[in-house]
């Protein structure tokens, strides 16, 4: 189970609470220490103890196998099934197919493209060319995944495509802002959960998992960067090129996109259709909050408050409806998460802006820090039943 959970993209402290709380459901003490590609764990029965060290390969979240591992866990520990079969189990759910055909996750990657397009300020023709430059990145992902020397170069070739495709753009779709296209298009592969997340576990102490997460982080934003300005230097000499400033939509527009570019991240995390409608209105409802909030209190207590309320919810729908909170929290953050400051970061490093850079980064840090602390508070005011 903890290998299965690390797998499918589990936080360290979720991770090892799960772990204890099996444990201690049938009466072994237990030890878990999990980084972002390993779990070690110690089992202690009477005199005797055994220690397991597995690797972790990670694959990113899968909420439907989230949910399969949770309603698992909570027959073991409500001793409704033998640990032995449980096993087998977890064994058959960690081998299961993606939930969705690819195909679809490539128009996945086109919807969530969109939808971002139009958050950042993008008109007509930006929304159009990110959802191209969206299903390229896809496709480059999916082809990627099928050979293991190819998914190690993904982030610097889909950096590479996506500058390269959102100024072919604009041969066909007329002037448009080249830097937001092309910043959209890779939102899929931003790692700015992976910070939260990593932020996450070094404020509950998991110090190892978290440096070892953030670092992971900055290596895939190095990666986009290097490629997108390689994928710039190859654009000079094609046609296209050709940039302008968006042209302004309508404000109803923004609040239309968030409702959409969720559907795009259900696909992506490989959740239940029929959870859906919860995951829309969770990050609907967390995007249009959070621009509330900011215009009123300021971006970092609107970001914290947004983070305690999608949080509250998440574990208000863990109890009442025996889900993971997981279900509402991760595409509530999702559409607050810092990935593309991160990469904004870089940008300003490989034009030798020191200062602006460093500012970035360090607003990067506040940001995820704000969503942490908001998760933290909601935990107190609502205390989740169980960790995952």
């Amino acid at each position: 189970m903890a290998r299965a959970l690390g797998t499918h993209g589990m936080a360290a402290h979720r991770l090892e609470e799960a772990i204890d709380l099996a444990g201690n459901a049938l009466g072994v003490k237990t030890q878990c220490s999990s980084t972002p590609t390993s779990v070690l764990v110690s089992i202690e029965i009477g005199e005797k103890r055994d220690t397991y060290l597995s690797r972790v390969d990670p694959r990113g979240t899968d909420l439907s196998k989230i949910v399969a591992f949770d309603e698992l866990l909570r027959r073991v520990v409500e001793g409704r099934i033998r640990p032995a079969k449980a096993t087998r189990i977890v064994k058959r759910i960690v081998a299961r197919r993606q939930r969705y055909p690819a195909w679809l996750h490539i128009i996945g990657f086109a919807v969530a493209a969109a939808g971002v397009a139009r958050f950042f300020g993008g008109g007509g023709v930006e929304i159009l060319g990110a959802g191209v430059t969206g299903l390229g990145v896809g496709s480059l992902a999916h082809a990627a995944a099928r050979q293991r020397h190819a998914a190690r170069l993904l982030e610097f070739a889909a950096g590479l495509a996506a500058a390269v495709l959102a100024s072919l753009a604009t041969v066909v779709l007329g002037p448009a802002s080249i830097p937001l296209i092309t910043v959209a298009g890779l939102i899929v592969l931003m790692p700015g959960m992976t910070i939260t997340t990593a932020m996450a576990e070094l404020a509950t102490r998991n110090l190892v998992s978290g440096t070892a997460r953030i670092t992971g982080a900055i290596t895939v934003l190095l990666s986009i960067g290097f490629g997108v300005a390689v994928g710039k230097r190859i654009a000079g000499h094609l046609p296209g090129g050709y940039d302008a400033p968006p042209t302004p939509l309508p404000g109803w527009t923004e609040v239309v996109a968030a409702f959409i570019a969720p559907l795009g991240f259900v696909v992506l995390l490989n959740a239940r259709a029929k959870d859906a409608w919860v995951m829309v209105l969770a990050g609907a409802g967390s995007f249009n909050l959070s621009r509330v909030l900011t215009a009123e209190i300021g971006t970092d207590l609107g970001v914290c408050a947004t983070s305690a309320t999608v949080g509250v919810l998440g574990n208000l729908y863990q109890r009442s409806r025996n889900r993971p909170a997981s279900t509402i929290i991760f595409p509530g953050l999702l559409m607050l998460v810092p990935g593309v400051l991160g990469y904004r970061s870089f940008e300003f490093f490989l034009i030798e802006d020191t200062v602006t850079g460093m500012q970035t980064a360090f607003r990067v840090l506040i940001t995820a820090l704000a969503l942490v602390a908001g998760l933290l508070l909601a935990n107190v005011a609502a205390a989740p039943r169980r960790s995952l």
